[in-house]
């Protein structure tokens, strides 16, 4: 008889209570990954709460030595479901492309550009091991949920992030976090002209988070693309996030800035 090996993983999760407004909504969370012999790897984690205008990011990581599945892994897509199953974005250029060279991100909006209703909805990322899920929860603008879920999950090391994801556009925000949310910042550039982005001020409540930090926009040399930042909210504390664009090796002010007031609860 053939012996099918099996493995589920299930990581402890962190519910994190927090008041918003006067509203006393409560969110379940789950994290589980499964993997077989005969079949995909299913990965599903959440819910995860965002409020419409907001943007999110998912990054698939190595987070520690593997000790199964360990061949490269591409990334074949990237869509969004809405409650009933129906396709409200999805991600068509690009892929397949390696996992560690890809960053997932959406704005909440549908596949026109216009933004999705408040509900549930659900992330899919598909891979070459299979599929990896994140359950999200939108809600309308100043609307705050009792519970934010921080559930993670993995599968042989392998493992999903969702990040609270700024932009350029978000320069000047106040940006409000629970301790244990990750925090990604994505700023254009090109570092073909020497110029790169970096650091000049961090609050010492967030922790560096490690990941792939620069993506071009097309294979074309020269052509720009985008820089990456993240962090985790060790929480609590309020401070100013700040970041320089400039040569490294030159004097005087930086060509563009980038920053943001974070308070984390």
């Amino acid at each position: 008889m053939e012996v099918i090996s099996v493995c589920i993983f299930t990581l402890g999760l962190l519910f994190l209570l927090g008041w918003g407004g006067f509203g006393m909504s409560q969110v379940a969370s789950s994290a589980a990954g499964f993997a077989s012999t005969d079949g995909p790897v299913r990965v599903s984690i959440g819910t995860f709460v965002f409020q419409q205008g907001e943007r999110l990011a998912l990054e698939l990581i190595r987070e520690g030595p593997c000790p199964c599945l360990c061949d490269e892994i591409e990334v074949r897509g990237f869509r969004v479901l809405e409650g009933e199953g129906a396709v409200v974005y999805q991600a068509l250029d690009g892929f397949p492309v390696p996992a560690g060279e890809w960053v997932g991100r959406w704005g909440l909006v549908d596949t026109a550009g216009d933004p999705v209703p408040p509900g549930s909805y659900t992330a899919l990322v598909d891979t070459s091991l299979g599929e990896f899920r994140v359950e999200l929860q939108v809600v309308a603008p100043g609307e705050r949920l009792l519970g934010r879920s921080l559930a993670r999950a993995s599968v042989c090391g392998l493992g999903l992030r969702v990040y609270r994801l700024l932009t350029g556009e978000d320069e000047g925000a106040v940006v409000e976090l629970l301790a244990g949310e990750l925090l990604m910042v994505a700023l254009s550039g090109n570092p073909t002209t020497g110029h790169q982005w970096a650091a000049v001020r961090e609050p010492g409540f967030l922790t560096p988070v490690t990941g792939v930090e620069y993506l071009p926009s097309s294979e074309l040399i020269g052509g720009g693309g985008t820089f990456y930042f993240r962090w985790q909210a060790e929480g609590p504390g309020e401070g100013e996030l700040s970041l320089a664009y400039r040569r490294p090796w030159a004097s005087g002010p930086p060509e563009r800035t980038f920053s943001i007031r974070v308070t984390v609860r």
